[in-house]
C-alpha cells in the first residue's frame, strides 16, 4: 500500500470521528495523516513522527542547540485549535476527505522549537490558542500560522 492510501485511511478515521462526534481520538489520527502526506514513513511502514523532528519548520534557537533533548516537537497552530476547526466542518456537515484534507493541510504545520520557547508559549498562555490577532480581520497576524511564535519572539525557519 502506498503512503497516499494511508494518508486516505487517515482522513476515513478522521471522518468518522467526526460524524460521531468522537474527538478524543484525534491527534492521532491528525498526526498520522500528516506523517503518511509527507513522507514521515518507516521502513516498516508506520508513520515515523520522529523523522519529523529538525525537518519541517525549525526556530532558530533549536537549529543552535542541535540536541534533541533539549527540544521538542510541537504543531505551529495548535492541537486544540485545529480541533476546533473540523468541529466547525462536522457542525456544518462539511465532512467530505477533501474537506477534511483542506482544513489540515492549511492548519498542520510542525516545528521543533527548544524546551525554553516552548515555556515562553506556555508562560503567554498560548499553548494551546491562537493570539487575538489571528482571528481579527485587517490584524497583521490575521490567518499567519505562525502568530504565536511573532507574539513570543520565536524567529525560526521553515522548510524549503
Amino acid at each position: 500500500m502506498t503512503n497516499d492510501k494511508y494518508a486516505e485511511i487517515e482522513l476515513k478515521h478522521i471522518q468518522i470521528e467526526l460524524i460521531n462526534f468522537r474527538y478524543q481520538h484525534l491527534r492521532h489520527f491528525v498526526d498520522q495523516y500528516f506523517c503518511y502526506k509527507h513522507g514521515y514513513v518507516k521502513k516498516t511502514g508506520t508513520a515515523d513522527w520522529e523523522g519529523i523532528v529538525w525537518n519541517e519548520t525549525v526556530s532558530l534557537e533549536a537549529k543552535l542547540e542541535n540536541n534533541r533533548k533539549n527540544v521538542v516537537k510541537e504543531h505551529v497552530i495548535p492541537l486544540k485549535r485545529i480541533t476546533q476547526e473540523l468541529v466547525q466542518l462536522a457542525e456544518s456537515n462539511i465532512t467530505s476527505l477533501k474537506d477534511i484534507a483542506e482544513c489540515l493541510d492549511k492548519l498542520v504545520v510542525f516545528a521543533t522549537i527548544t524546551k525554553e520557547e516552548d515555556k515562553r508559549l506556555r508562560d503567554q498562555k498560548l499553548n494551546s490558542k491562537m493570539p487575538a490577532g489571528y482571528d481579527l480581520e485587517g490584524d497583521p497576524l490575521y490567518k499567519d500560522p505562525y502568530a504565536r511564535y511573532k507574539v513570543t519572539g520565536i524567529e525560526y525557519e521553515t522548510k524549503s
